[in-house]
């Protein structure tokens, strides 16, 4: 089924400093309405806006937004891989260069390493619902052009599966963020951390005449994500980044030095490097 956007034209006031970066394209997807029949609840009041603020930043440093689905129009196969799921041409994760996700993830009450890491939409298209990224999801293979997964959801980095997980998605993406947790130390659904992440990765200043004030300082992405990713979390919940590349230092660089508006080449290899902090 063919979904159909609605488009919205805003009128900023205030003008950025710099120049607009075109060559970085980025999605959005974030469901809110989790009934409990048929899908098991609760609701997350704050994804869909926590998705628009991201946008908000990213519309003003001038990156072009290709998608951002909300609810019903976000589809369980978006996340997983194949030729009509990711690279679905309208709401496929794998279709440009930056995808953020806002929803669930699914907890276990005590992961351990040979435990999925999971997205949890609520459909009646694209289903099932919930994709097991380690089994399901590739990244950056083909045709896709994923760099940065931006995955702000309930446990779908946990630490001690990360091998399992986190090492087959990456098929020419670069860094991906999330959250470890489980049942009972989990990310709360928030009204900033989206905005405040996307702010991070992009940074902000406004030039008013007379002066210049950053907002924002640009930072690559693992360091926006360790700032940003454990607000609204409960104790024991880390933020987690991690990149691929050809050899450690390669990888460790990617993971600490990568920027969403200036990204590197193309990695290859299978060094992985990543970095966590813990509320």
């Amino acid at each position: 089924m063919q979904r159909l956007m609605a488009c919205v034209v805003a009128v900023l006031a205030i003008a950025q400093v710099g120049a607009s970066y075109g060559q970085t394209r980025y999605s959005t997807g974030a469901v809110s309405n989790y009934p409990a029949n048929p899908c098991f609840g609760p609701n997350l009041p704050f994804s869909v806006g926590s998705a628009a603020s991201f946008r908000s930043w990213y519309n003003l440093a001038g990156l072009p937004n290709v998608s951002r689905w909300e609810n019903n129009d976000v589809w369980g196969s978006d996340f997983r891989d194949g030729a009509n799921a990711d690279m679905e041409a309208q709401g496929g994760s794998d279709i440009t260069d930056v995808y953020f996700y806002n929803g669930h993830g699914i907890c276990q009450g005590a992961p351990v390493a040979t435990d999925p890491d999971f997205i949890f939409v609520c459909s009646t298209n694209g289903q099932p619902n919930n994709t097991d990224i380690g089994a399901s999801s590739r990244w950056g293979n083909g045709n896709g052009r994923l760099k940065f997964a931006f995955i702000d959801a309930s446990c779908p980095m946990d630490l001690v599966s990360l091998g399992n997980n986190w090492f087959p998605p990456f098929q020419g993406l670069h860094v991906a963020v999330g959250h470890s947790g489980n049942a009972t130390h989990d990310t709360l659904n928030s009204q900033t951390r989206g905005g405040t992440f996307s702010g991070y990765t992009v940074g902000y200043t406004v030039d008013f005449g007379f002066t210049t004030v950053q907002l924002f300082p640009e930072l690559p992405a693992t360091w926006a994500w360790m700032n940003a990713g454990l607000i609204d979390v409960q104790s024991q919940v880390c933020a987690v980044a991690i990149a691929n590349d050809a050899t450690q230092a390669s990888a460790e660089n990617r993971r600490d030095n990568e920027r969403v508006k200036s990204p590197m080449g193309r990695p290859s290899g299978n060094w992985f490097a990543w970095r966590w902090i813990c509320s």
